[in-house]
């Protein structure tokens, strides 16, 4: 039984979509702290933890296409840890498109993450967790 790339792409898609969503919430988040308004600020905290959680069960069900094991988990594996960058074009329409979404959520993630960081450090200070790791890209 082959992997379902449709399948496995559309819930790429839908993690893509999540972490969107992160996004927005984080600057709706940093808006918050901004005008010290701490009840939307939890609000929004709560939120976004539910985003993540989406994101994970997406992740979950991607491994679970795979978990009949052999070549659905090498294939799987291969889709999902290959560098997006510099995966070769296929033939397959969907292969292309799963890396195409995969390199967008990864610069979406480093975006996040920068949003992440400099929030931390101006509403944490000195106890920014980022503070406290000074080699923290």
């Amino acid at each position: 039984m082959a992997v379902d790339l449709e399948q496995m792409l559309l819930r790429l898609q839908k993690r893509y979509n999540r972490l969107k969503k992160i996004d927005e919430l984080t600057d709706e988040l940093r808006d918050a702290f901004a005008r010290h308004d701490e009840v939307s600020a939890s609000l929004l905290l709560d939120m976004r933890a539910e985003e993540m959680a989406e994101v994970d069960t997406c992740i979950g069900e991607i491994w679970d296409l795979a978990r009949a094991g052999g070549d659905d988990r090498r294939e799987v594996s291969r889709l999902m840890s290959a560098d997006p960058y510099t995966a070769k074009r296929t033939d397959s329409w969907e292969e292309n498109k799963i890396f195409e979404v995969r390199r967008k959520t990864m610069e979406l993630l480093t975006q996040l993450q920068d949003k992440d960081r400099r929030m931390s450090l101006s509403v944490g200070g000195d106890k920014s967790y980022y503070k406290k790791q000074p080699n923290v890209t």
